[in-house]
């Protein structure tokens, strides 16, 4: 069943029975299973609708279990004098049966984990194996941006490369980015007839420039309200800050426009133009806290794997004063 997380309004695919405490894969926030879910209810921003990202999935049906033949013989029937292996057979059939197919069954799970394993961890021989535990409900297993953070500072085998935005941007497969700046403040944006919509509250909204400094052309996915799909699940946007808070990845659903945004696109060689992304905060976000924003920007926006890290300092997110 579906239940939308009380404390960020995510919707989970829930499997827990009534009663029992889950846990949002999302903001970590722990709440108990009702006996009889209602049906999520749709929130309503004061001007434009939002709604956040990392959606419930239905899960794939469980395979179902073959039938098993019946077993030859009346019950009650005796074994004849002379005919001791027959009547061995049908007196244990069942059990040789399940014990068969016992043995069938190992050896297919066993392939269908050699061949996950090959898949994962590549022909060439000699990668690295990855550990998938993503699911179906989750975004960012695995790559958490809060993780990431509290790994590069208190592992020193751990290296992340956040690029100061203030002074570099960042290249991937030719792809160069950079943070223009970071609004706090109303999203502006147009509806379906071209008519100016607004937010009526503040988000977070990431300006970025983008370029192709390569000699082919690039296929470009927006960052702004995209799921990305990997090998260890599903990748979002994501910005936190020294805090460890988590900033909600948005879409708005009245938005048909949204300013700097480029929703799909092939930037052709030396081609420019620019992209924009919007986080929601927690509760109790206080702007006179953030000194650093921390930004992770999925690199399957372009078809690779890895990511567009940056550190954006204060003096690049204007609003907060």
């Amino acid at each position: 069943m579906q239940l939308r997380c009380p404390h960020c309004s995510t919707v989970l695919e829930i499997q827990s029975a009534a009663g029992t405490q889950v846990q949002c894969p999302t903001c970590s926030g722990v709440f108990l299973v009702p006996d009889m879910p209602a049906a999520p209810a749709a929130s309503a921003a004061p001007v434009i609708q939002t709604r956040p990202k990392s959606p419930g999935r239905k899960s794939a049906p469980a395979p179902s279990k073959p039938p098993q033949s019946a077993t030859p013989g009346g019950e009650g029937e005796e074994a004849v004098e002379g005919e001791a292996g027959i009547s061995f057979f049908k007196q244990h059939e069942k059990l040789i049966f399940n014990i068969v197919a016992g043995g069938v069954g190992a050896v297919a799970l066993f392939l269908v984990f050699a061949v996950a394993k090959y898949l994962i961890m590549g022909s060439g021989g000699g990668g690295e194996e990855v550990e998938v535990v993503a699911t179906e409900t989750n975004t960012n297993v695995g790559n958490k941006i809060q993780d990431v953070l509290d790994k590069s500072e208190n592992d020193d085998n751990y290296y992340v490369n956040w690029s100061d935005a203030s002074k570099s941007a960042k290249y991937m497969d030719g792809l160069r980015v950079k943070v223009h700046h970071i609004d706090w403040g109303e999203v502006r944006g147009q509806d379906e007839k071209g008519e100016l919509v607004t937010s009526g509250r503040p988000f977070m909204v990431v300006y970025l420039e983008l370029a192709n400094r390569s000699n082919k052309p690039i296929d470009f996915k927006t960052w702004y309200g995209t799921e990305f799909k990997s090998p260890a699940g599903f990748r979002t946007a994501q910005l936190s800050d020294e805090q460890r808070n988590i900033y909600y990845p948005l879409r708005f659903d009245d938005i048909a426009k949204l300013k700097w945004n480029t929703p799909e696109k092939t930037f052709e060689p030396k081609e420019e133009g620019t992209d924009s992304v919007v986080f929601d905060v927690g509760e109790n976000f206080d702007p006179k806290t953030v000194q650093n924003l921390y930004l992770d920007l999925p690199g399957q926006a372009i078809g690779d794997g890895g990511s567009f890290r940056f550190k954006v300092p204060r003096s690049m997110i204007e609003g907060l004063d």
